[in-house]
C-alpha cells in the first residue's frame, strides 16, 4: 500500500487542526456579528438539519465503510445501491421536514432550504466514504478540507458585506456541495465515474433492515447532541439559543477528534472480524479505548482551559452566559469519545441494536432531565442534563449488557490510559503508532 496508515491519520489530524483554528475565528466573529438572537437561528438550522439527517442515512456510513472494506469484488454495486437510497431519502426527508417547518414557523425559508443542503447532498458522499473503505482516508480529509476552507472564504466575504443571517446559512451548506463535488472528481479519476451506477435489490433490503436498527442508535446519539438546542429554542427563546449554541459550537470542534479515530480504527475491527480473531479483535478494543479516553482528556483540559478566553475576547460580552455552559460542556467529552467508540465497536460486530437501546436510554435521561431544567436554568439546565446524559449512556449503561462486561472494564481500565501516557511518554507513543500501523 502506498500510503501508510500514519499518513491517513496526518491527514485527518491536520483537518481537525484546521477546523479548530479557523472554527475557533469564525465562528467567533460570526456570533459576534450575528448577536445571540439571530446567532440563535443558526443554531436551530444546525440542530433541525443535524437530527434529520439520521433519517437519510439511515445510519448505513458505518456499515458502508464496513461493506466496502469487507467486499471489494461487489463494491461498486455496495456503493451504487447506497448512493440512489441516500438520494431517495434526501428528497423524502427534506419534503417531509419541509411540512413541519410549513406547520411550526421554526425557521425562515431561505435559512430552512440552506440547512435541507447537506440532506440532499448526503449520496455524493459515496465516493468519499470509499476512499476512506480502501485505507485511503487521506484522500477523504483532502476533498473535506478544500470544502471547508471554500465555506469559510465565502462566510468571511458575506461577515464583510452581506452579515444577513440567510448569507450565513447557505455559506455553511455550500461545504457540503463542494465536498462532495470533489468526492465524485476523485470517483471519476479512480475510474468509478462520477457517481456509482450500480444496484442491486438483495444489498438495498440487506442495508435497509440493518439499517433501521443503526437508525435508532444514531438517532438516539444525534438527538444526545442536538435535542437540548431545539428544546430551549421552544422553551426559552432564540436568545437563550444563541447562548448555548456558542458553547455547543465550541465543544463540539474537540468532538470532531472522535470520528477521526473511528475512521482509521473501523476497518481494522472489521478485519480481525473477518479473521475470526477474537482476541486480538478484543485487544484492538482495550486499546482504542485507551486511546479515545487520552484524547477525550486532552481535549477535555483544552476546552476547559482555553474555551472561556475565547468566548470573552472573541464572541464578546454578549455571550458571557455561555461560559459556564462550556465548562459544564468541556466534562461531556470524556464520555462522548467513549460513546462514539463504542457505537463502531457494535457496529463491526453487528450488533447495533445493542447500541440503539442504550442510546435511547441516554436521550430519555436527556430529555427529562432537559423538561425539569431548561425552564429552571436555561443553557446551563441543559449542559449538565447532557453530561448526566453522556455518562449514563456512554459508559455506565455499558454495565447492563451482560456480554459486554468485558467492554465496560476495557473502558474502566483505559481512565488510567493518560497518567500512563504521561509517566512513559516514549513508550506510549511507540504503543500507539504499533495500534495504527498494525492490521494496516
Amino acid at each position: 500500500m502506498k500510503h501508510g496508515v500514519l499518513h491517513n491519520v496526518r491527514w485527518l489530524l491536520s483537518v481537525q487542526v484546521l477546523r479548530l483554528l479557523v472554527g475557533f475565528f469564525l465562528g467567533s466573529w460570526m456570533g459576534r456579528v450575528m448577536g445571540p438572537a439571530r446567532f440563535g437561528i443558526l443554531s436551530t438550522a444546525a440542530a433541525i438539519s443535524t437530527i434529520v439527517c439520521c433519517a437519510v442515512e439511515l445510519g448505513m456510513r458505518q456499515l458502508l465503510l464496513r461493506e466496502l472494506g469487507r467486499r471489494t469484488r461487489i463494491a461498486p454495486l455496495v456503493a451504487g445501491t447506497v448512493f440512489k437510497l441516500w438520494l431517495a431519502l434526501g428528497v423524502i426527508v427534506s419534503g417531509l421536514t419541509a411540512c413541519w417547518n410549513a406547520s411550526s414557523h421554526a425557521l425562515p425559508w431561505p435559512v430552512f432550504w440552506a440547512a435541507m443542503l447537506p440532506l440532499l447532498l448526503t449520496c455524493l458522499t459515496v465516493q468519499n466514504n470509499w476512499e476512506e473503505a480502501c485505507h485511503r482516508a487521506f484522500v477523504s480529509s483532502r476533498n473535506g478540507m478544500a470544502g471547508y476552507i471554500g465555506a469559510a472564504g465565502a462566510r468571511a466575504a458575506c461577515l464583510l458585506w452581506l452579515p444577513t443571517v440567510t448569507a450565513m446559512a447557505w455559506t455553511i451548506a455550500a461545504e457540503s456541495l463542494v465536498t462532495g463535488l470533489l468526492g465524485m472528481w476523485t470517483g471519476q479519476r479512480r475510474g468509478r465515474g462520477w457517481w456509482p451506477r450500480g444496484w442491486d435489490r438483495r444489498i438495498a433490503r440487506a442495508f435497509m433492515s440493518r439499517g433501521v436498527i443503526l437508525v435508532l442508535g444514531q438517532a438516539g446519539t444525534l438527538l444526545l447532541l442536538r435535542a437540548d438546542t431545539v428544546m430551549i429554542e421552544r422553551m426559552r427563546g432564540l436568545t437563550e439559543a444563541g447562548i448555548y449554541g456558542a458553547a455547543v459550537r465550541l465543544s463540539e470542534m474537540v468532538y470532531m477528534l472522535s470520528p477521526m479515530m473511528v475512521t482509521i480504527l473501523m476497518p481494522k475491527l472489521a478485519g480481525l472480524l473477518k479473521k475470526h480473531d477474537e482476541a486480538q479483535f478484543r485487544n484492538l478494543v482495550r486499546r482504542g479505548s485507551e486511546l479515545m479516553v487520552a484524547l477525550g482528556l486532552g481535549s477535555a483540559v483544552c476546552l476547559f482551559i482555553g474555551g472561556p478566553l475565547v468566548l470573552r475576547v472573541l464572541f464578546g460580552a454578549a455571550y458571557a452566559a455561555s461560559i459556564p455552559v462550556l465548562l459544564v460542556h468541556s466534562f461531556s467529552v470524556l464520555p462522548y469519545f467513549q460513546t462514539e467508540w463504542r457505537y463502531a465497536v457494535m457496529v463491526a460486530s453487528d450488533r447495533a441494536a445493542v447500541t440503539a437501546w442504550l442510546s435511547w436510554l441516554g436521550v430519555i435521561v436527556n430529555v427529562i432531565l432537559n423538561l425539569f431544567w431548561i425552564p429552571r436554568h436555561g443553557a446551563l439546565g441543559a449542559a449538565w442534563a447532557t453530561l448526566i446524559s453522556y455518562t449514563v449512556c456512554g459508559i455506565g449503561a455499558t454495565w447492563l449488557v451482560a456480554d459486554l462486561r468485558w467492554f465496560a472494564k476495557a473502558q474502566l481500565a483505559a481512565l488510567r490510559a493518560p497518567f500512563l501516557w504521561l509517566a512513559h511518554p516514549r513508550r506510549s507513543w511507540s504503543q500507539v503508532q504499533g495500534l495504527l500501523q498494525r492490521h494496516a
